[in-house]
């Protein structure tokens, strides 16, 4: 008789200890395919943090090559909760011929017998447990009978990954996928900048999208380099410092003032695995420029100054030339940005950067 192990969960995202699990259900456990079944929403949690979409697509980018592993969108499809006992039943019913046993990580057993339908749940199929840590349930284990196994544990959670720890373990593919769809951005900047810091940059990512479609670049850097432009804007200094001394230590003779554009790009690289360079370098220089400036480079610096919720004099000037013509709206706008750094700073201290750039685009009029 066939051997199916069904593998449900949220997936969200998907990670290598996933794909480690499936792999051992193949090779040591002999199981002949897994069901993959994303859950439309775990009964435990109250939201889902992805979409449908999303969660399907970063699966099926994670199981590539995997023939012995099948997407099944029983649960996913219903948009409603969704309860182990439930797909049990129904697959059970609908392949009689099939061997079915369900697989669970360890971390699920303290609330194993809070599933629902659990008396009946445990009696109707096989469970096998993955040892997801060395602290687990052992007296769930015993009081069932049920099989714990190892596996090629990388110790890592979903919760983690969107929370940007150990992407070095994730999948490289899928974490590609979260950063260009600027997946988990909330609860990866809530507590690194305030709602007001964060809709800008939500506005700055938006207005790059407006520029970049007219400018015929690529639509997707454009909009998330816009988007994380700011992302260290709200660091402490001692923080930026030191990124700045890992990274590149003559940018501490830069003004304080703009150290968050060098720190973000570095950020980005370092804890987000973010191995664009057109990405990393519009954020480096979104607040002082350089002497080369990609067209998205100039994207992200204009819009971060003419963003929908900006207001000043003869800001829908500035907006109207950038949108005519965008080297020449870079221009006036880095500009308008040497003139105010020298009234609130002196020339003096205006940075080796801005005034470079300055020099370059402004006053020999590159």
């Amino acid at each position: 008789m066939k051997k199916v192990a069904l593998f449900g969960g949220s997936f969200d995202p998907i990670h290598t200890d996933h794909i480690n699990i499936m792999k051992s259900c193949k090779k040591d456990l002999k199981f002949d395919e897994v069901w993959l079944i994303p859950t439309y929403l775990n009964p435990f949690k109250l939201i889902s943090t992805s979409s449908v979409n999303q969660r399907l697509e970063m699966i099926k980018i994670a199981i590539k090559g995997l023939d012995f592993v099948k997407v099944k969108t029983y649960e996913i499809s219903k948009t409603v909760r969704s309860y182990t006992y439930d797909t049990v039943c129904y697959y059970k019913k609908k392949y009689p011929n099939i061997n079915f046993s369900f697989i669970m990580g360890s971390d699920q057993l303290d609330k194993f017998e809070k599933w629902d339908h659990f008396k009946n749940l445990i009696k109707a199929i096989d469970f096998k447990v993955y040892k997801r840590s060395d602290t687990y349930n052992n007296e769930i284990i015993n009081k069932y009978n049920l099989e714990l196994f190892e596996f090629e544990n990388n110790f890592i959670s979903s919760t983690e990954i969107r929370n940007l720890e150990k992407l070095n373990l994730q999948i490289k593919e899928v974490n590609d996928y979260i950063n260009y769809n600027l997946m988990y951005l909330y609860e990866r900047l809530e507590s690194r900048m305030t709602q007001e810091r964060y809709f800008h940059s939500l506005n700055v990512g938006r207005y790059s999208l407006e520029l970049a479609l007219l400018n015929n670049c690529d639509l997707n850097k454009a909009f998330v380099a816009g988007t994380l432009h700011d992302i260290a804007k709200e660091w402490d200094y001692d923080e930026m410092n030191e990124y700045i001394n890992l990274f590149d230590k003559s940018l501490l003779k830069e003004p304080k003032q703009v150290w968050h554009s060098f720190v973000g790009s570095f950020h980005l690289k370092k804890d987000w695995l973010i191995d664009d360079p057109v990405i990393t370098s519009a954020v480096f220089k979104h607040t002082v420029a350089d002497k080369d400036m990609s067209v998205i480079d100039m994207i992200v610096f204009c819009a971060d100054k003419i963003s929908y919720e900006r207001d000043y004099f003869d800001i829908e000037r500035f907006r109207a030339v950038v949108k005519a013509d965008l080297k020449m709206g870079f221009k006036e706008l880095l500009k308008r940005q040497f003139e105010f750094a020298k009234l609130k700073n002196g020339v003096e201290n205006i940075g080796t950067k801005l005034l470079e750039a300055y020099d370059w685009w402004v006053t020999n009029d590159n």
